[in-house]
Formats: structure tokens, C-alpha cells, sequence
């Protein structure tokens, strides 16, 4: 083994340790507090359209009032009389 041998492999653990240890500071950080005046009750049925699970939400955050995701994709609103 030469000496650029070496160098090289050091620097590229040294690369991976790096990223590793960036990925896991954001896997450990906790997601920020959700404010209590932003939550309302409600009743909103949706469903999944591709394999028909259905989810009833009775409480939902004001600032984010996207559907909830199923099978990595948005769930539908059921409007039931």
C-alpha cells in the first residue's frame, strides 16, 4: 500500500463518519412543540384510496390542514351526511 493509498482512505472515513454523524444529530433532534391554540376538535373522516383504510380525525392542527398520508400518498376526504 502507498502513502495516497493510505491518505485516501482516511479521508473518505473520515467523510463517512461525518455524514453519519450529521444524519443521526437530526434523527436525535425532537420535533418542535405544537402550540395548544393552533389544535381544534373536529370530525373528519378520510380514506385511503389505494387500499381503503379509513381514519377518523377528532382533533387537527390549524397551520397544517393537509390530509393525513397513507401508503405514501395524501388520504381523501369522505363527507358522510
Amino acid at each position: 500500500m502507498t502513502l495516497f493509498n493510505v491518505i485516501v482512505a482516511v479521508v473518505i472515513g473520515v467523510a463517512i463518519w461525518r455524514i453519519s454523524m450529521y444524519f443521526l444529530r437530526i434523527l436525535a433532534t425532537p420535533p418542535p412543540e405544537v402550540d395548544p391554540d393552533d389544535v381544534v376538535p373536529t370530525r373528519q373522516d378520510y380514506k385511503c384510496t389505494i387500499c381503503g383504510t379509513e381514519v377518523t380525525m377528532t382533533v387537527q392542527n390549524v397551520t397544517e390542514d393537509a390530509a393525513p398520508r397513507h401508503c405514501r400518498e395524501d388520504m381523501v376526504p369522505v363527507w358522510r351526511p
